[in-house]
């Protein structure tokens, strides 16, 4: 059973709409934070062998490409309908991120848009309150452009790096998958402490009581 699905997963991974659909997924997480870009990209990138079933920088290229179209997409949502529109942006903790990013969008902005995107909820909060706060768009797709990249990049190497010394490609993707997670933790508390030095919590924290 063990290798029967090894044999499907890789079958899986070799089919021609798997790029198509990684993008998709990353387009889609940019919007709702509950599509498992980062995931799909790290499993994916923990079977590549040699090129096989597709070169890592076209798998690079989609998730940059798709997390760029998402996080531009929110942008854009955020500019148009605002903040406030529907139940789930009025929520407790989404409230509060907007919140948080609407008050340091300005001085802080760059710091933001770059480090949002490492934090599945902050990256949402962040790039719908710029556009709904008219934040200059060529310096947004910029940064955006900068931070979709390095995303990428990360979450290959993150699964190259934790997956790439085991034979099974199960368990590579399941200690890729279990390395990204941890650094993802480490990634959030480093980011959560240089916002709160800076005199703000981060973008996916709510405002605390007392």
């Amino acid at each position: 059973m063990f290798a029967r699905l090894e044999d499907f997963i890789l079958h899986a991974a070799a089919q021609w709409w798997v790029l198509p659909f990684t993008w998709l997924m990353c387009v889609l997480d940019g919007l709702v934070p509950v599509f498992p870009s980062e995931s799909l990209l790290v499993a994916l990138a923990a079977i590549v062998d040699d090129g096989r079933p597709f070169p890592l920088g076209a798998l690079w290229v989609v998730g940059m490409l798709g997390a760029l179209i998402g996080d531009n997409a929110a942008y854009a949502l955020g500019r148009i309908v605002g903040v406030d529109r529907w139940r789930w942006m009025r929520t407790s903790v989404v409230a509060g991120a907007m919140t948080t990013a609407r008050r340091h969008l300005d001085r802080r902005g760059a710091f933001l848009l770059l480090t949002a995107r490492f934090v599945p909820g902050g990256r949402v909060a962040v790039n719908l309150t710029a556009g709904a706060n008219r934040y200059s768009y060529p310096r947004f797709l910029v940064l955006d452009a900068v931070a979709a990249s390095v995303w990428s990049a990360y979450s290959i190497l993150i699964a190259r790096l934790s997956a790439g010394w085991l034979d099974s490609p199960l368990l590579q993707i399941v200690a890729a998958l279990l390395g990204a997670a941890i650094v993802g933790l480490v990634l959030d508390r480093i980011v959560s402490a240089a916002l709160r030095r800076r005199g703000t919590p981060a973008a996916g924290e709510g405002p605390r009581a007392g």
